[in-house]
Parts: C-alpha cells; sequence; structure tokens
C-alpha cells in the first residue's frame, strides 16, 4: 500500500511538514532544524492507506540518523479523532536499521487512514529512511459518480444551456426532458463531443438553449440516469451574489460573527484574535535560520483571516480587495454596468450607514493592511536579494520605514477543527517584503480615488500610505518572502516588475503624477494581458498582477491618451477572444485550455469570465457574456466530478472544504460550511498533502479532486478565490442574459 517506498528521486505520493525532505540515492532524508513541541511538529506522511477489521498487516522500513535519536511510526485515521491503528517508538542512530512490525487491525475498518513517521519534539540534525512497505488486504471504498452533468441550479433565460454526459458510446444517445409533474415535454438525441482531454472521458452534449421562458424542476434523462432537477429563470444568481459576499463577513477577525448576519445560527462565533498583537519573529525557522526579532509591536486587528487557518496576508489582501473595488469601479464607469449591492440587502453590521455595502465590507479588510505599515525610522532585518536558491538566508539590518510586513499568522500550524477565538497561538508578523509593500501601494491608491466623495479624510490616510509604501518599495527593491515559516502560507514571490507595474498604475489613475506615469510606461508590462496559452504563464493571479494594472486603465477614467485606452480595451478583448476560442474547444465549454490543473483551478476559471464579461461590456457580443456563464455552469456541476465547487448551492455540493471552524465533517460540534464559498477544485500539479498524494498518477486535470478536509491542495478555500465569484455572480445577475 505504499506508492513509492523507495524514492525513486522523488517524494511523489508523500507528504511532509515542519521540515525539508530530499529523495537522494533510493531514500528521504529529513533535515530537522526546528523539531518543535510535539512528535507532530514534523511529520513525513503517506495518505491512501486502507485497513480492515481483522486483517493482518505487515510494516517494515530502514532508516538511521545522524545522532542517537527517536520517532514515532504510526498509522492512524487521516482527521479528528487521529484514532490510532498502530503505533511504536522508533529508536535510530547512525547505523542504518531494517525495523518490521506485525499487527492486526483490531479497530473497525477504514479506508481513510494514512501512515506518518512524527518527528517533532526530539533532536535537530538529519533522519534518512528507505524501503517503506506495507503489505496486507487493502480496504476500499468506491464512489459513482452519475454520467449526466449540468449546471445544479439551473439557467438564466438567455444563457447556453448545456448538459453533458459522459459514456463510451460513440453514437448519439436518446435524452428525454421531464417536467416538474413528471410529464415529457423534450426528447432528442446527444451530440457527440469526442474525448475531452482535461478529464480523459468521452463526452456527449445536450443543447437546451432554445427554451428561455422561466421553468422549474427540469429533469433531463439518458437511459436509467437522470440529472439533478435545474431550473431556467432570471435570479438563478441572486442569492448567491449575496452568500458570496458574506463569506468575508464571516471570515472577519477581530470582530464578533453575529447570528443576526449569517445565514444560520450555528455559524455565529465569538470573536478571534481581539486584539491581534503581534511581535515580530525571534526564533528559528523551518530552515535553521535566527531570526534577532525586533522592539516593535503591531496592532494589527481586523481583516480577514486568508483561508481555513487564522493567517492574515497583505500580499492575497492585494488581489482580493481589488478585484472586489474593481467590481465596484465598473458600475461606476462603464454605461451599461450596475453599481454592486446597490439596492441593499447584505447583512452586516455597517448595513445602513449610508456608504455601499461591498465597500463597508472591503474597508474592514483595507484597515488591516494599512496597520501593517512600519512606522517610521524602524530598523529590521531583513533577506535582500533573491535568496531563493540556499536556505542559508543573510539577514540585513535596513530601514523598513513604511515598509509593509508580509503577513500575521501562528507560530505554529494549529490543528482542526479549531475555532479563531480558540487559537492560543502566538502571534507574529515574520518579516517586510516588498511584494506586501507594493500591494498596500497599489490598494490604497485604488482606495484612495473610491472613497474620496465618500469619506475624505480616509482617502487622504490611503493615498498617504500608498505614495509612502512606493517609496519605500523603491529604496528596497529586493526584500522577499520565503517558505521558511512554520504555521503560514509563504506567498512567495521572487518576480515584483508587474507589482510595480501595478502600484505605479493605481497611483497614476489616482493622482495623475507624471512620475506614476513615467514608471507605468517603463514597465515592461504597460497595457499588457494574459495571452490565453495553454501554459497559462500569464493569467491573473496573487504573484502576477500586471493585468489587474491595464484592468484598470481599460475601466476607470484616467489621464492617457485616449489611443493608450483604446489600445488597453484592445489588448483585453484579445484576451478575451483567446478565451472565448478555447471554451469552444473544450468538452466542458469553459473557457480553460491548460496542460495542468494548478492549485486554486476554479478561481483560474472565474478570474477569466472577468475578460470575457468585459468583452460584452465593451462589445455587446452575447457570445462574450454567454462564455462567462458556461463558466459558472463548471463551477456549479458541469465538470466530470458532477459537484457543484460551491458551497450550499446545487444538489451534490462540495461538503467539506479545508476550513478550521466549519469543520463539522470531523467534528459535529462544529458548523457545516456557510452557503456560497468557492473550492479550490482540480489540482493535477501539487499533490502535497495526506489524500492528494495518493492520487497523483491515478487521476487527469479535472478529476483530480476528492471533497476531503484534510486535502487542502484541492479542497481549500479562501478570500482571493471568493473574490471573483462575489464579481461574476453580480455581473452575470444584472439581467444581461434574462
Amino acid at each position: 500500500m505504499i506508492r513509492n517506498g523507495q524514492f525513486n528521486g522523488h517524494t511523489d505520493g508523500w507528504w511532509y511538514s515542519g521540515a525539508e525532505v530530499v529523495a537522494q540515492d533510493n531514500q528521504a532524508c529529513i533535515d530537522i532544524q526546528n523539531p518543535g513541541t510535539d512528535p507532530w511538529s514534523v511529520i513525513l506522511g503517506h495518505g491512501g492507506v486502507g485497513l480492515a477489521q481483522s486483517e493482518s498487516y505487515q510494516l517494515s522500513f530502514d532508516a538511521y540518523a545522524e545522532s542517537e535519536t527517536q520517532f514515532k511510526t504510526l498509522i492512524q485515521h487521516e482527521g479528528p479523532p487521529y484514532t490510532h491503528h498502530f503505533i511504536v517508538d522508533t529508536e535510530v542512530g547512525p547505523s542504518k536499521k531494517h525495523y518490521q512490525y506485525d499487527f492486526t487491525q483490531t479497530n473497525d475498518s477504514d479506508a481513510r487512514a494514512e501512515f506518518q513517521f512524527q518527528l517533532g519534539a526530539q533532536n535537530t540534525g538529519r533522519i534518512c529512511v528507505s524501503n517503506v512497505s506495507l503489505i496486507g488486504n487493502p480496504y476500499m471504498e468506491s464512489v459513482t459518480i452519475s454520467p449526466i452533468r449540468a449546471n445544479q441550479l439551473g439557467f438564466l433565460p438567455q444563457a447556453n444551456k448545456y448538459i453533458y454526459v459522459q459514456s463510451e458510446q460513440t453514437q448519439p444517445l436518446d435524452w428525454t426532458l421531464v417536467d416538474q409533474n413528471g410529464v415529457n415535454i423534450d426528447a432528442g438525441k446527444t451530440q457527440y463531443l469526442g474525448v475531452n482531454k482535461a478529464s480523459a472521458e468521452q463526452l456527449h452534449r445536450v443543447d437546451l438553449s432554445h427554451y428561455s421562458v422561466p421553468l422549474t424542476q427540469l429533469v433531463l434523462k439518458v437511459g436509467e440516469h437522470e440529472s439533478f432537477a435545474f431550473d431556467i429563470r432570471d435570479s438563478i444568481y441572486h442569492s448567491l451574489k449575496y452568500d458570496a459576499l458574506s463569506y468575508f463577513y464571516q471570515n472577519r477577525s477581530g470582530i464578533d460573527i453575529k447570528a443576526d448576519f449569517v445565514q444560520r445560527p450555528d455559524l455565529a462565533r465569538p470573536a478571534g484574535h481581539l486584539p491581534d498583537i503581534a511581535r515580530c519573529f525571534d526564533q528559528k525557522d523551518a530552515w535553521g535560520n535566527s531570526w534577532p526579532g525586533c522592539d516593535l509591536t503591531m496592532d494589527v486587528t481586523g481583516g480577514w483571516y486568508d483561508a481555513g487557518d487564522h493567517g492574515k496576508y497583505v500580499v492575497n489582501s492585494g488581489i482580493t480587495v481589488w478585484t472586489l473595488l474593481n467590481l465596484y469601479e465598473r458600475g461606476q464607469w462603464l454605461e451599461n454596468a450596475k453599481i454592486p449591492f446597490a439596492e441593499g440587502g447584505v447583512k452586516i453590521p455597517e448595513a445602513g450607514n449610508g456608504v455601499n455595502p461591498l465597500l463597508s465590507e472591503v474597508r474592514w479588510n483595507v484597515e488591516f493592511m494599512l496597520a501593517m505599515q512600519i512606522p517610521s525610522g524602524q530598523k529590521l532585518f531583513v533577506p535582500k536579494g533573491d535568496q531563493s536558491a540556499d536556505k542559508t538566508l543573510r539577514l540585513s539590518e535596513i530601514d523598513a520605514s513604511d515598509m509593509v510586513f508580509h503577513k500575521v499568522a501562528d507560530g505554529e500550524w494549529t490543528g482542526a477543527p479549531l475555532a479563531p477565538h480558540e487559537d492560543t497561538q502566538s502571534r507574529y508578523v515574520g518579516q517586510p517584503s516588498t511584494a506586501a509593500t507594493l500591494n498596500l501601494a497599489a490598494i490604497s491608491a485604488q482606495c484612495a480615488r473610491i472613497w474620496k466623495d465618500i469619506d475624505a479624510e480616509f482617502s487622504a490616510r490611503c493615498l498617504s500610505a500608498a505614495e509612502r509604501a512606493w517609496q519605500a518599495a523603491n529604496r528596497h527593491p529586493d526584500v522577499f518572502a520565503y517558505d521558511n515559516f512554520t504555521g503560514s502560507g509563504p506567498y512567495d514571490d521572487v518576480q515584483l516588475d508587474d507589482e510595480f507595474y501595478w502600484a505605479a498604475t493605481e497611483l497614476f489613475i489616482t493622482t495623475a503624477d507624471s512620475a506614476y506615469l513615467k514608471a507605468m510606461r517603463a514597465s515592461r508590462y504597460f497595457l499588457m494581458t494574459p495571452s490565453g496559452k495553454d501554459d497559462a504563464d500569464s493569467d491573473m493571479f496573487w504573484q502576477f498582477t500586471a493585468p489587474m494594472a491595464t484592468l484598470s486603465l481599460a475601466v476607470v477614467e484616467n489621464a492617457l491618451p485616449q489611443s493608450e485606452i483604446n489600445q488597453a480595451r484592445k489588448n483585453l478583448l484579445k484576451t478575451a477572444e483567446a478565451y472565448l476560442t478555447q471554451s469552444q474547444q473544450e468538452g466542458y465549454d469553459i473557457p480553460f485550455t491548460v496542460e495542468q490543473y494548478p492549485w486554486g483551478s476554479n478561481s483560474s476559471i472565474a478570474n477569466r469570465a472577468l475578460f470575457l464579461v468585459y468583452a460584452h461590456d465593451f462589445t455587446k457580443r452575447l457570445e462574450f457574456i454567454k462564455a462567462a456563464a458556461n463558466s459558472m455552469d463548471y463551477l456549479l456541476g458541469a465538470n466530470p466530478m458532477n459537484i457543484s465547487y460551491i458551497t450550499g448551492y446545487g444538489a451534490h455540493a462540495a461538503e467539506q472544504p479545508h476550513h478550521r471552524f466549519w469543520a463539522n465533517s470531523v467534528d459535529e460540534n462544529y458548523p457545516k460550511p456557510a452557503p456560497g464559498a468557492l473550492i479550490g477544485g482540480p489540482n493535477s500539479i501539487s499533490f502535497s498533502d495526506p489524500v492528494a498524494g495518493a492520487m497523483k498518477g491515478n487521476c487527469v486535470g479535472q478529476t483530480c479532486y476528492v471533497d476531503n478536509m484534510h486535502a487542502w491542495t484541492m479542497n481549500e478555500i479562501t478570500i482571493n478565490w471568493n473574490a471573483p465569484l462575489v464579481w461574476l455572480a453580480s455581473a452575470l445577475d444584472e439581467g444581461q442574459l434574462d
């Protein structure tokens, strides 16, 4: 049951945390620099183990260490309550030894067990293991996926209405459409599409686009199979846009989440991290680097928790805030677009204060980002220059005035489930970074122009922070973040010319200052938009922000000559045309043709839909916004997993997001997820969690997914993924496909 127990030049099939692992000479060597305080502080693990009750098993491996030490060898259930099926203390030393353990599974059968070496709370140094084997009868549970896949909510009246059927048959199949009374109202034959490369399936399609009047509870039947019931109506996405926005309120830090503002009473919780007082990191990091700390404490109360953990990150906040504010600016500046949420109905404490509720929600996080800016005169130690090739960081003292801390997070990863108010970990701001500083510069400039006529004092504060951050980033253009802190994600990036272009652009739009114009025009990214190539090399995401700058120039009134604004729009349209072509070539009609599906692939699809909506805004060509609606179809169930990737929406929606509070799947004392959270989705590139490790080589593109809380590479939810969901649901609810 152990895949790659010989470690043949790689660690495929395994996952690890708390230390670096290198596969060489047919062994895996773990360099433990910071052993932590618990055995699970350092783990080398292997998921996908199934044990059958009363069956006998044999576990064996070879191991040695630089010095005498010990670790725990165990097999346990993959999540809470982490039931141990087998556990033993293994003593190792400089001489390689062979270890063999025979045991019988006395607990209930478990198809979701995991093998681990728990190496923490012991000595520093290197431990190597090899020839790992687990022999016995594997226990497995099968899952059946319906061959009929469609948007589980339904369709807008003028949208494409495609329903997909997976079948090995190449001849057209008979289908029947049944109304809410069980009466057959239509029949026909499927269109055979061929093999969908992204899922390695043979697909057929049923086109019901000729239906444009409201209908409810329709069901498509093909042979013995039938679809989930779906509707045709103009309000398909109306509640979704509100629930998608509610995601942000419910992931606020530093405030009680009250029952009056959430969909269910069990979603309410006390405030987490109130206050959130953090200090500079003053310990040894996971790479073994000692950080001196500083004499500064930061009050960074507020903001949004980034994902399923309790970290808050300026970089990921940047694209999230920009996306939501861009939705607002689209309504401000484009003639046929609507101001989002102007009709009210958003449930947040600030509702009724005279400010658009989208802006009120966003301000909660902008205030946090402003609080991450370092006071004038503060000196800090940072790693200057690109040191990504060497884990031994060289720290230099700099005047860090007006730079921005990269993140605030716990000192170590917390377990799950754990509500924010239950978190007792020490909080650290890590280090400042140029990327975070530029993110603040861009967002604060955007904030300054939007709030100018709403709250002049706040607008002025934003502009001051933006200009000071821009100057600080130019003084220190090469302070990078790395994946060296346990307890938080890295959001690492050593190519920042796109962030410089973005920050200069937002500042120019707001101020019309010639200095920003010069910096903007000098960028190699001036007026660029994504290429739409198969490698997705220029897609918009947190690590590549240049397209956001060009979108702002294309949408928001600014002092560029009209010819350059027109060129920005032409480039946008070229991108949208490429995405439209891809949607016409994909089996599930999505604007996403890529070699591999990345972490957060669903957000990539949603972000591409933004360009398609803008293309419709500028040309009024319906095929663009129809293609954007096709993207929503995929997210809501028209995919090979036959699952809605949006919690609470659809007859078969994801239920186990990787989230420490919405953790009912592992502990009934915690709530099920709130409706309206976008799951990351298929990931065929990174298999670095306990569940995904067992899937490598056994899935293709769109099928590299499982609804499992412990599969964070596939089932994570984050603020930067929910922002384009808010954007897309709002745009589709404007009535342009009614």
